[in-house]
């Protein structure tokens, strides 16, 4: 999932926003502390809001504890 671009000058936008880019096709954006996330194509809007709120959870995880990252071999 890469940051995207998000304009300066807009109001707060919704934290999850999912689109419908086609028939059983939808995309997920979502916004935490100011910056955009697309996060990917779903088959179904309830897969796409699910990802987006497990995403947000776990952004808030890591500003909560100040990681950024899991070590690697840790479980």
């Amino acid at each position: 999932m890469k940051p995207a671009p998000s304009p300066a000058s807009s109001p707060a936008p919704a934290p999850i926003v999912v689109d419908e880019a086609g028939p059983q096709s939808f995309t997920l954006t979502v916004t935490f502390e100011g910056q955009r996330f697309d996060c990917g194509s779903y088959i179904s809007r309830a897969a796409a809001m699910q990802a987006g709120r497990l995403f947000l959870q776990r952004k808030e995880g890591e500003a909560a504890s100040g990681r950024t990252k899991r070590k690697p071999g840790k479980k």
